[in-house]
């Protein structure tokens, strides 16, 4: 058997277990943990099993640098994966061929690696806050088709009449199609004003940034202004949203983003302006322009990196290799050289 036969059969195990988009994600991580391991172990289809049963805590923590490196990973999130897959990488090929390293066997080695893999991570220096995944394709169209669902259907009277729910629902429901749509942090929509919004250009400006409503989200808050009025009775208030039993009351999060309890099971808005933050990253918007749109900073942008460069898979150095002789094939003095 060689190498990489071990590898498929450790992917195929895990589609089995835990489906095509685990598979996936461990698909790339493992790769790159063999190209670790054939190009600075110098492994080969002879004694590559001696190398992986012999590897020491320097050559797993090297791996866990080589990983970080040749994927530019900035969030020690994405680095989790990669100590996890590698957990059960060894795991699979002990249970299955017997194939034994001591630092994925028994408690007191793996108590060591634990420890060291900290260090470790601190000593690489990546972000080490609590990231939580954006929402997927298929949560973001939930949300926003339960957002518009409220929008559209609500009744000024019944917001007049302060009938429970409905204002809150509302306003809600605005204020979350624009981190949807946006990526905005909560002090950042809870900071605009009402001179923010032009309602005859159909723009808003944020941070200084100016940009264009949606057809769809440009009727909704041409109705939302009405709405407003009616609401403050001649009462001035600046502000664009505001608490409807308190007008000098600024929204608390949960009031802000309490629609997102219906799809996502809580008010927590961050997953969301992933989502967002990830299409701009993907359209080619620079990091620097997103962060002062938004509000968000640099370590919420490279979770969100990571994660573009986790769906599009990091490329080996097989692939590079290729890549970068296309490209330099199209050098204008290519073939007079």
């Amino acid at each position: 058997m060689i190498f990489l036969d071990a590898i498929e059969d450790f992917l195929r195990k895990e589609k089995e277990k835990k489906g095509d988009g685990t598979a996936l994600t461990y698909r790339r991580k493992i790769y790159i943990f063999h190209e670790f391991v054939t190009l600075e172990l110098k492994a080969n289809d002879i004694n590559y099993i001696y190398v992986l049963t012999a590897m020491g805590l320097d050559r797993l923590l090297d791996s866990v640098a080589y990983y970080q490196r040749v994927g530019n990973i900035k969030s020690r999130a994405t680095i989790d994966v990669y100590y996890a897959v590698l957990g059960n990488f060894f795991k699979f090929i002990y249970e299955e061929y017997g194939w034994k390293n001591d630092y994925f066997y028994d408690y007191e080695h793996i108590n060591q690696f634990k420890i060291a893999y900290e260090n470790k991570i601190k000593e690489i220096g990546l972000n080490n806050s609590k990231q939580e995944p954006p929402v997927d394709k298929d949560v973001a169209k939930e949300i926003l088709n339960r957002c518009n669902q409220l929008i559209d259907d609500v009744d000024i009277k019944d917001v007049l009449m302060k009938k429970k729910g409905v204002y809150s629902n509302y306003i809600s429901a605005l204020m979350v199609k624009l981190v949807l749509l946006y990526g905005l942090r909560n002090d950042v929509i809870r900071k605009l004003k009402l001179g923010d919004y032009n309602i005859d250009l159909n723009k808003l400006t944020v941070n200084k940034f100016c940009v264009r409503l949606p057809d769809r989200l440009a009727m909704q808050m041409k109705r939302y202004i009405e709405i407003r009025d009616a609401v403050l009775a001649g009462c001035v208030n600046d502000r664009l949203f505001f608490d409807d039993t308190n007008f000098e009351k600024e929204l608390d999060n949960t009031k802000m983003f309490i629609v997102l309890n219906s799809v996502t099971g809580n008010a927590q808005s961050r997953a969301v302006a992933k989502y967002a933050i990830i299409e701009m990253l993907k359209n080619g918007i620079s990091a620097e322009i997103i962060m002062e749109f938004t509000g968000y900073k640099k370590n919420v942008l490279d979770d969100c990196q990571d994660k573009i460069n986790e769906e599009r898979g990091l490329l080996l150095m097989n692939e590079k290799c290729q890549i970068l002789d296309a490209e330099l094939r199209k050098s204008d003095l290519y073939n007079d050289m």
